[in-house]
């Protein structure tokens, strides 16, 4: 791959004129406001995808389905001020309209 994850998120979070996200890695959801450091951070590390305003649940937490229905319990986060997650942890992404 020619770009890291961080590049594809950022460009992404450019064409739909929004910076929030919904991450998600085999055991987490989370969502916050992608911090765009391109550019202005010489040390930070191309593998770490910073947000901040975070939301964070276990996935397994959120919802729970049986064949019948499914009880979602968005009360189950944990609200952070800035979170850093490793981009090779990832396993899925979304780019969430600003509100």
């Amino acid at each position: 791959m020619s770009k890291n994850l961080g590049e594809v998120i950022n460009n992404i979070m450019e064409e739909n004129a929004s910076n929030r996200a919904l991450i998600l890695t085999n055991t987490m959801m989370i969502v916050g406001t992608i911090h765009n450091y391109e550019d202005k951070c010489k040390n930070c590390h191309e593998c770490v995808i910073s947000l901040k305003d975070v939301s964070i649940s276990l996935v397994n937490e959120v919802c729970h389905c049986s064949e019948d229905e499914c009880n979602c319990n968005t009360g189950a986060f944990a609200h952070y001020n800035w979170f850093n997650i490793n981009a090779d942890k990832i396993v899925g992404f979304s780019i969430l309209s600003d509100m």
